[in-house]
């Protein structure tokens, strides 16, 4: 719709559109004076429009109109009075309104001003309920302090349609609900009614009973997580025959049984048990999701996309939860609980810039590092998402993960000019510089040594004072930010290689040695190697192929080739994982994102794709894994985000070394 008035006007009437008047209305012709100072004040359902005219302007009266929710014009005048109440608004929907002063048969040019209403009607957000022998109490805050009355409505689970209604005073924050019967569950929905109508209700359930009978470690799961089931044998310690009834018929006895439901929505379970000779049961419910975590939603900036590349999830101290890092040019930190999998919080640095740096956490303080590219800035952020301290001494962060030694007490850092930094943990004050000559490609703190790998050499420095204790030239070319990972004995420290190489340096002696040519007839780029129990080392390559070998880098046990249209860039950032069964875990970065789950033979023991046929989607942003659920990270790319995303897969994490730490907080630290 063009904003031209005579064109506008024109089309009004040879349309013959519906509005609030039928008169003709007057053709635009010598400028008139237009209406200043339109403002547009948000209602429920409505907009106040309100303006003024300079003195000496006397119109005979005004026009106003706007395109409703169906797209239709909506025109109305106001009798010459400077303000207008428009009602029958769709709430949180953005209008435009245009204002038309009118003299006689002349109309001035319009103003235009926006309004977005939005309900008045708020609801109840922190119903709180207890339950006791026959009764359910149910607490509330107040919403605003013009709800006029409170409607109540409640049901049990054998009789859904015997909706029992209550209306409470305006002024009343709780109630009792007592004679209800034990050992079902109630369903409650209160809403606050106010001159326009009623909230959206706020809902909430409650079993009356003389003891809870049961315990749950989590009401809320993913696909197949599972979900520890435990009878309350404090309270009921005569109960015998304990059994538990899932979807599917599904029985398992026992006064405490673990379980993973497979379906998503909410799940009913049957708990039942003889008490003192008598047959009781109740029932439960869970919700189960199709992820433990699953998330698009990533600042952006000057871009039409934002995702991960170069980076790992990591974990808190306490593995309650995990965060991830965005790379294209905002480089914003997010926290996610892995119970409920909500974001917690986002920190969104006011410097505006990538980052290929992959975060570390201090597993002491629990405080999180990270650097960025372009900005060159190194952030700590607490555990809570607040700033801590910058350090603004590196260059380029597109390098290496930062390191923590043992004690939490100092951060190490090397950025893509080969500048090592010791960073006081507390302050963020430099407390010593070493140059390495080249980027970073790993770091590792060996008791009172760091090890910097750079392309062709590895530094060991001292960490107190950052004087070179050795220099070893390695028998291949690190891959960038690749890391190291570390046998069972503490002696050797992996890294992949450029060129199809796996190399190795020993930590105690300051050798390195020999490297194993994986890659012969198409050699590339291997990352992130990670070294499973039973000693071997599994990698993945750019080519495309997953390679397993033995310990001491003196042969390849097997090998497996990605299949698809390309085998470009195919394990190129993958940060794949292991578990205590010597299962490998990758993901393909290529357009089929598939995750791979290898035994110790070789075999493919599962596979699966996210977001399937979406050629955005590839990993580049890395795995981690802990308690049974792998997290990945996808770049995105071509107007749509990438994805963080948590499957719960079981198995146990392994206590070997990836290279991305060695431990869940990925602080690059032999302990």
């Amino acid at each position: 719709m063009k904003k031209i008035i005579n064109l506008l006007l024109i089309s009004f009437i040879a349309a013959g559109l519906t509005a609030c008047w039928s008169e003709d209305i007057p053709e635009a012709g010598a400028a008139r004076h237009q209406v200043t100072d339109l403002t547009a004040t948000p209602g429920d359902e409505e907009v106040l429009l309100s303006w003024s005219l300079p003195e000496g302007w006397n119109p005979t009266d005004f026009i106003v109109y706007y395109t409703d929710a169906d797209s239709e014009t909506v025109t109305l005048r106001t009798g010459g009075e400077m303000n207008c109440t428009v009602g029958g608004l769709v709430n949180d929907t953005q209008y435009t309104f245009y204002v038309q002063a009118v003299y006689g048969k002349l109309v001035s040019n319009y103003v235009a001003a926006v309004g977005r209403p939005a309900t008045t009607r708020f609801p109840v957000t922190d119903l709180t309920v207890d339950a006791g022998d026959s009764f359910v109490s149910l607490a509330w805050t107040k919403p605003a302090t013009t709800v006029l009355s409170y409607t109540l409505s409640y049901y049990n689970e054998d009789t859904p349609d015997n909706v029992e209604q209550q209306t409470l005073d305006k002024d009343a924050t709780s109630v009792t609900l007592d004679k209800l019967i034990n050992d079902k569950n109630y369903y409650f929905s209160l809403t606050a009614n106010y001159e326009k109508g009623a909230s959206e209700p706020a809902t909430a359930k409650a079993m009356p009973t003389l003891a809870i009978p049961y315990i749950l470690d989590r009401d809320k799961a993913a696909k197949n997580q599972p979900i520890t089931f435990s009878f309350n044998t404090e309270d009921y310690p005569t109960a015998t025959d304990v059994k538990w009834t899932f979807p599917g018929d599904v029985v398992k006895e026992g006064t405490v049984v673990k379980y993973g439901l497979g379906t998503v929505g909410t799940q009913t379970v049957k708990l039942n048990a003889t008490i003192d000779g008598n047959a009781r049961s109740w029932t439960l419910e869970v919700e189960i999701r199709e992820y433990v975590i699953y998330s698009t939603d990533w600042a952006q900036d000057g871009s039409n996309y934002n995702g991960f590349k170069g980076t790992c999830p990591v974990f808190s101290p306490d593995g309650k939860t995990v965060y991830i890092i965005t790379f294209n040019k905002v480089s914003a930190l997010y926290a996610f609980d892995v119970v409920t999998g909500n974001e917690k919080w986002r920190y969104l640095p006011t410097s505006k810039s990538g980052s290929y740096n992959m975060l570390t956490v201090n597993p002491v303080t629990g405080d999180i590092y990270y650097g960025t590219t372009s900005a060159g800035q190194f952030y700590a952020i607490t555990p809570e998402g607040e700033l801590k301290w910058i350090f603004s001494e590196a260059g380029s962060m597109k390098s290496a993960a930062p390191a923590v030694n043992a004690n939490g007490t100092v951060v190490y850092i090397c950025d893509a000019l080969g500048k090592a930094f010791a960073i006081d943990a507390a302050s963020g004050q430099k407390k010593w510089q070493f140059s390495a000559g080249d980027a970073g490609r790993g770091l590792l703190v060996n008791g009172s040594e760091l090890l910097i790998g750079t392309q062709t050499d590895a530094f060991f420095v001292n960490i107190e004072t950052g004087e070179q204790i050795a220099k070893v030239t390695l028998g291949c070319e690190m891959s960038d930010i690749t890391g190291f990972a570390v046998n069972s004995d503490k002696t050797l420290a992996y890294f992949g290689g450029r060129n199809g190489y796996i190399g190795a340096v020993n930590i105690k002696t300051h050798e390195a040695i020999k490297s194993l040519v994986v890659e012969k007839d198409n050699p590339n780029l291997l990352y992130e190697p990670v070294v499973a129990p039973n000693g071997s080392v599994f990698a993945g390559s750019k080519n495309g192929s997953v390679y397993n070998v033995k310990g001491d880098l003196s042969a390849v046990n097997w090998e497996y080739v990605h299949t698809g249209s390309s085998l470009a860039n195919a394990f190129n950032y993958s940060h794949p994982c292991v578990d205590s069964e010597n299962r490998f875990y990758i993901t393909s970065g290529q357009t089929s994102n598939t995750t791979y789950i290898f035994d110790a033979s070789g075999n493919v023991v599962d596979s699966w794709t996210y977001e399937s046929g979406d050629n955005n989607q590839k990993q580049m942003g890395g795995n981690n894994y802990l308690d049974g659920v792998i997290y990945s990270a996808f770049i995105g790319g071509s107007s749509k985000n990438g994805v963080f995303v948590g499957k719960y897969v079981g198995g146990e994490r392994a206590s070997s070394w990836s290279t991305h730490g060695g431990d869940i907080c990925g602080s690059c630290c032999v302990k």
